[in-house]
C-alpha cells in the first residue's frame, strides 16, 4: 500500500506542476501522457503480485537451506487433489494448498486431510472470479471471510496465508487481510501448467527453479493424469539439482518480502 500510496502523490505533484507552468494544448498533452502513464503502473501493480503494490507480499522463500515451496491452487479436487496427496505422502513431501472455499465445502473431507498431513491450507477466495480484483469493502471481504470459515469448518485450522486468484491485486486488499490476520503469498516461479504441455511445464519449473523458490502449480483446473505426470516430474528434476521440499510457513521470513 505504501508503494501504491507514494506513487499516487507523486502523479498528484505532477499534475499540479502540469497545471500551474504548462497552458493551452501543450498542458493536455502532458496531462493525458501521465494520465496515461500512472494508470499503466497501478495497471502492473493489479497484475504483477511481486511487486506488492497495494499490500505485502511473500513471493519466495529463505535461502541457504537448499529448499523450495510447491504450492496448489484451485482445489480441492475431488479426482486430482487425494491422488496428489498420495504422492506427497510416499515421497515425504509436504506442500501448500491455496483452495477454493466452495470447493472445499464440496470436499471437506479433502480439506482435512490435507491438513491431517501435514500439509500448509490457505485461501484463495470463495469463488475465484477472475473479476475479484474488480471488488471491494464487503464483498471482498465476504470472498476472503468466507473462504476462512470454509476452511475452519472442514479443518479445525484457520487459515494465515492467501493467494488471491490469478495473483492480481488491488488497493482494498490490505485493509481486509490486515484485518484477518492474513499474509498474501505469491511466486517466483510459474508453471504455466494449465496452459503448456507436460514436458515443457516440467522443463520450465526444472529450469526456473532455485534455492528459496515457491512454485505455483495447480490441483484444480487440471486433469489428474496430467498433474501428477508434472508433479513426478518435477519432484524429480528438482531432487536432481539437490533440493528438497518445504512449506511456505517454514521458509519465509522478513528479508523474502515485499513491502
Amino acid at each position: 500500500m505504501k508503494r501504491f500510496l507514494g506513487i499516487t502523490f507523486v502523479a498528484l505533484l505532477a499534475f499540479l506542476a502540469i497545471g500551474y507552468f504548462m497552458s493551452g494544448a501543450t498542458k493536455w498533452i502532458a496531462f493525458t501522457a501521465f494520465w496515461v502513464l500512472y494508470l499503466g503502473v497501478i495497471g502492473c501493480g493489479v497484475w504483477f503480485i511481486r511487486l506488492g503494490m497495494f499490500c505485502p507480499v511473500t513471493w519466495r522463500g529463505r535461502v541457504g537451506e537448499r529448499r523450495v515451496a510447491l504450492t496448489f491452487d484451485d482445489g480441492p479436487d475431488a479426482d486430482a487433489t487425494p491422488l496428489l496427496l498420495d504422492y506427497l505422502r510416499e515421497q515425504n513431501i509436504r506442500a501448500t494448498f491455496f483452495c477454493i472455499g466452495k470447493k472445499v465445502e464440496a470436499h471437506p473431507e479433502i480439506a482435512k486431510r490435507i491438513v491431517e498431513e501435514g500439509h500448509v491450507i490457505g485461501n484463495h477466495t470463495y469463488n475465484h472470479f477472475w473479476w475479484t480484483a474488480l471488488m471491494w469493502g464487503s464483498e471482498l471481504s465476504q470472498e476472503i471471510g468466507q473462504t476462512q470459515e470454509a476452511i475452519a469448518r472442514a479443518t479445525g485450522v484457520t487459515p494465515t496465508y492467501m493467494r488471491p486468484p490469478m495473483g492480481m491485486t488491488n488497493p482494498h486488499y490490505a485493509r481486509v487481510l490486515h484485518r484477518l490476520g492474513i499474509w498474501m503469498i505469491g511466486w517466483d516461479v510459474r508453471s504455466l501448467d494449465t496452459r503448456k504441455p507436460v514436458a515443457e511445464v516440467i522443463a520450465r519449473v526444472v529450469r526456473q527453479t532455485k534455492d528459496g523458490s515457491i512454485v505455483l502449480l495447480h490441483d484444480g483446473s487440471m486433469p489428474a493424469e496430467g498433474l501428477m505426470e508434472i508433479v513426478r516430474g518435477v519432484v524429480e528434476g528438482l531432487r536432481g539439482k539437490g533440493l528438497e521440499f518445504e512449506t511456505v510457513d517454514r521458509m519465509i521470513d522478513s528479508s523474502a518480502n515485499s513491502h
